[in-house]
């Protein structure tokens, strides 16, 4: 039931999610109002009631409490003692961050309470819990990742558990059976977008699962998010094959230069600059990829499905770039190592054309809503558009970072056409 006591705040929602806008609402609200002092939501949304929570424990706050009124509920939010500015406003990432604090304390998020994240873990204790004791002669394991500030991000444990409260499944949350019957050359464009988007994320399942072995269990935050990672990108695959076939025109494409985009993703060997390239650069550039697929999606299957990947990259861009802030905070000479990396890249694929044409004209194709002459000047302007968004975004993403303008710039103008 919801308390008597008098709210310092209430916000209606309407329909609002959390991804969709609630989480910073919420930000706002909280940060205006006293440790232990509360807000009252009311909302339409039924999901919230499995998806507060949650978001509540990851972010330090408490839903005390929440009931039914009319066709919605109210629910009571009290902030937490160490919810302060929890959240910076960050729209590039598309998802509630938390600001960097000294997070290698107690956490009881995971497993009961466990013991402090180390500096650096010792391969002899294997797969022992953190805070287990650890019997003399135990075997060492080949971990190679053991040193935090390599793996570590303040907003790990937050994001893990947004992924679990926000599982989706390809198959019975997406109404195919609403799926209409486009013209042959829209269905096609359709088809091809997703295939590329697919094969973009076959490389940022991989990417993720070449070094998950490799990090040592006391980071187990790290491991399990990765883990969800994983899961999400196996499910877009899923989704967007399905996508592909669901309408009739079968795969699109596959571009040479496309596979050698993302070969040059799963050849890197240091988990922070894959990180880097993959999550910072490539998968924020996909945040806007598929903010355009929803846009001008043709049906609202395919519109469902790219927003419900978006929400998932969106946490897979925000572990990225506080990943990359806590390692640059740790030694800002490794700013050099980050351009570094993609200098490599972008010379190793320096012999491709570029973006793939095949895929430019499909998005055209979307843009425009078929081949009508006269949408087809203005389609080709909203994917130009489209990658100038994707320039300013990785720009504001770098500086954020602390890479200066100049440097900031270049890097982004370096990345792959390819998107990812």
């Amino acid at each position: 039931m919801v308390t008597s006591s008098e709210p310092s705040a209430t916000f209606d929602a309407e329909n609002l999610d959390l991804a969709g806008g609630l989480a910073f609402v919420l930000d706002v609200l909280l940060s205006d109002v006293g440790v232990g002092d509360t807000v009252e939501i009311h909302s339409t949304n039924a999901g919230l009631v499995h998806e507060l929570p949650a978001w509540a424990r990851g972010t330090g706050n408490e839903l005390v409490a929440s009931e039914p009124e009319g066709d919605g509920a109210i629910y009571r939010i009290r902030r937490g003692e160490r919810a302060a500015l929890l959240f910076r406003d960050r729209p590039e990432i598309g998802v509630a961050v938390p600001d960097r604090r000294d997070g290698f304390g107690t956490r009881d998020w995971l497993i009961g309470t466990a013991a402090t994240i180390p500096e650096r873990a010792d391969p002899a204790t294997g797969f022992a819990p953190r805070g287990a004791e650890v019997e003399a002669g135990a075997p060492r394991f080949p971990f190679t990742l053991t040193e935090r500030d390599r793996v570590w991000a303040t907003n790990v444990a937050s994001l893990y558990d947004q992924a679990t409260a926000q599982q989706w499944d390809a198959s019975t949350d997406i109404r195919w059976d609403t799926l209409p019957e486009l013209p042959n050359h829209l269905e096609r464009a359709v088809a091809q977008v997703m295939t590329h988007l697919a094969e973009n994320e076959y490389a940022a399942l991989y990417v993720p699962a070449r070094f998950l072995p490799r990090i040592h269990p006391h980071f187990a935050e790290v491991v399990l998010f990765l883990s969800t990672q994983i899961t999400d990108e196996a499910r877009h695959i899923e989704a967007f094959t399905k996508r592909a076939l669901a309408g009739g025109a079968g795969l699109g494409r596959s571009a040479a230069i496309t596979q050698e985009s993302l070969k040059s993703l799963l050849a890197q060997e240091d988990f922070s600059q894959a990180s880097f390239l993959l999550s910072v650069l490539g998968e924020g550039a996909f945040l806007d990829y598929l903010a355009f697929v929803e846009r001008y999606a043709p049906d609202p299957v395919t519109a469902d499905i790219v927003r419900r990947a978006r929400t998932d990259e969106a946490r897979h861009v925000a572990f990225g770039v506080e990943h990359a802030r806590h390692y640059l905070a740790t030694d800002p000479d490794r700013g050099d190592e980050l351009r570094q990396a993609v200098e490599q890249r972008a010379a190793f694929l320096s012999q491709t054309s570029g973006a793939t044409p095949h895929v430019e004209e499909a998005l055209v194709v979307l843009a425009a809503g078929g081949l009508r002459p006269g949408a087809l000047p203005d389609a080709v302007r909203a994917v130009r558009e489209l990658h100038a968004t994707m320039h300013r975004h990785r720009v504001r993403r770098l500086r954020s970072l602390g890479f200066d303008d100049d440097t900031a710039g270049e890097i982004s103008e370096l990345h792959t056409a390819n998107f990812m």
